[in-house]
């Protein structure tokens, strides 16, 4: 729960906000335009090209689903000036923190909409068990990265470009670099937890770069994710907005 917002009132109010923005997401013509281009990566990929299934879901769970967050949820607050939503919302006495968090909420589920669909698809080919790890990774990454996303949506100025350099040059980079570098990075724990880790050669020196273990990647990830929410939160509480009435 975020500091100093009583439960019953503002639960109520951002549910409610939830379910507005979320129904405007859906209705937009981006949402689409990436559904048929998933669909298309996957008919492509498994249907043409006939690729494993654990490498197409390496591209969508490790790869697109973060990029895809990264276009939803850096522009939270942004969107919300721009569309003047923001008046409405922030000034009801309903606690901002409780807003901000339905917000993210309502950007990220069609995040998971768009890539849990199609990770089921894949992790069946290989089992219920395969499905199931498949699912979990990708829930737990959208939460991570959607609500890091968000966060540096309100620090920077420019945060899609910041983004996209932080997946480029950190989660990816140094997601393929075993050992304590690499579980500093996203990407290693969403793998982990999906057991899509990268194969590396069997040696003797091998011990030293031990991938973490699912249950401390799942906790990693749900921590990652519950901070950035609520540092997300308390920025929002604190910081002035300019409010058109």
């Amino acid at each position: 729960m975020i500091p100093g917002l009583p439960a019953g009132h503002d639960a109520r109010a951002a549910w409610i906000w939830f379910g507005f923005h979320l129904g405007r997401h859906l209705r937009r013509r981006t949402f689409w335009l990436w559904l048929v281009g998933i669909v298309g990566f996957l008919v492509l990929a498994r249907g043409l090209a006939h690729t494993p299934a654990r490498i197409v879901a390496q591209g969508l769970i490790i790869q697109l689903g973060p990029l895809l967050a990264l276009f939803f949820c850096t522009g939270v607050i942004r969107q919300e000036i721009e569309d003047q939503t923001l008046t409405y919302g922030f000034s009801r006495p309903v606690g901002r923190g409780w807003l901000y968090m339905a917000r993210v909420l309502a950007t990220a589920a069609p995040v998971a909409l768009l890539v849990l669909p199609g990770a089921l698809y894949l992790g069946l080919e290989a089992g219920p068990q395969t499905a199931m790890a498949y699912g979990t990774a990708t829930i737990l990454a959208i939460a991570a990265y959607g609500g890091f996303f968000a966060l540096i949506g309100q620090v920077f100025r420019w945060p899609a470009w910041f983004g996209l350099a932080f997946l480029l040059f950190w989660d990816v980079a140094l997601g393929l670099v075993p050992g304590f570098l690499g579980k500093m990075t996203l990407s290693t724990h969403v793998r982990t937890v999906a057991d899509l880790q990268i194969r590396l050669s069997d040696g003797p020196w091998m011990r030293f770069f031990e991938p973490p273990s699912r249950v401390a990647s799942t906790i990693t990830l749900l921590v990652f994710a519950a901070i950035t929410l609520w540092l997300g939160g308390l920025l929002v509480r604190r910081r002035e907005h300019r409010i058109t009435r």
